[in-house]
């Protein structure tokens, strides 16, 4: 099938690009649309002063670049009180957080988390016209599959470490070159890593896509390098790709390497409207987690997704 029949076959169903593409790298409240509680709660005899309560919400796709183009990825709660004039209309809120995606919020890891916070909680808070709470939480899940020798999948950005992080140089979102290197050394290695941080687009409609990238590499002699590894899964944010072959993207990139003896790849992605794609690649079938294709398994899924 062609590229431009895919096209013509996904449109079927998918619509156009032009209902869900966000390109910016400034963040922009004024996509945040208010609503006035008294108009629904006037048609249902409610006046509002008959309760307490709040709007707790979670934005299980919540991204921002650090100052040195590092993505930081999570969940995002947000709790609004319930006696604000207004309240925010869900969509318009999508897209206001959407526009963080590509804004550097700050050079190091707590400040750009800070400023992130303060500036969420400013605009949602102008938007509704009372004082909001915002948190945001960057821990990744890392106990996914029981029976898998590597049940603990360790957070890249924890073993890399803050400094390190906030010293590397991102550049690279649109997959132009391949990042993945092993350090030389005696040896080999059998790693088990994931990051949360995984963002691409959807081919035909650009909507942004996110989860988490879990791998296990076994070298033939070396030691991964983790920002090699870090800089492939960032390299797919602004790359317009159905899930299954940006799985397929980084398997081969991977595997490629002459040290590197077997590989599998899994891409966790969000849910969108209820349904999730987990696409995995592995060079031989024992490597992959029967827990992952066993439906007899619940599959665990993690922070921010």
């Amino acid at each position: 099938m062609s590229a431009s029949n895919m096209s013509e076959v996904a449109a079927k169903t998918l619509g156009s690009a032009n209902s869900y593409a966000v390109y910016t790298d400034q963040f922009d409240p004024s996509q945040l649309n208010p609503m006035p509680r008294a108009l629904a709660r006037g048609d249902w005899g409610i006046k509002g002063d008959e309760f307490v309560g709040y709007d707790t919400w979670h934005c299980h796709e919540a991204t921002f670049l650090l100052d040195n183009g590092l993505p930081m990825a999570g969940t995002l709660k947000i709790v609004c009180p319930a006696s604000s004039e207004f309240m925010v209309e869900s969509k318009s809120f999508k897209l206001y957080l959407n526009t963080f995606d590509m804004c550097k919020m700050g050079a190091t890891i707590p400040q750009a988390i800070e400023n992130y916070e303060n500036q969420v909680a400013k605009d949602i808070g102008a938007c509704i016209g009372a004082e909001v709470k915002v948190a945001f939480f960057r821990e990744g899940e890392q106990k996914m599959f029981e029976g898998d020798p590597g049940a603990f999948y360790v957070d890249m950005l924890r073993l890399i470490g803050n400094k390190e992080l906030e010293a590397m140089e991102i550049t690279d979102y649109a997959a132009k070159e391949s990042h993945f290197t092993i350090t030389p050394g005696a040896g080999s290695e059998d790693l088990f890593v994931m990051t949360n941080i995984l963002r691409s687009r959807c081919r035909h409609t650009k909507q942004k896509d996110t989860g988490a990238a879990y791998f296990r590499i076994i070298t033939k002699t070396g030691t991964v390098d983790l920002k090699s590894l870090l800089k492939e899964v960032i390299s797919l944010r602004e790359v317009n790709e159905f899930h299954e072959f940006c799985s397929e993207k980084l398997f081969t990139n991977i595997m490629k390497h002459p040290d590197v003896e077997d590989c599998v790849v899994m891409l966790l992605y969000a849910r969108r409207g209820s349904l999730d794609i987990n696409p995995v690649r592995a060079s031989k079938e024992y490597l992959i987690p029967r827990e992952l294709i066993d439906t007899g398994f619940y599959t665990k899924k993690a922070m921010g997704q």
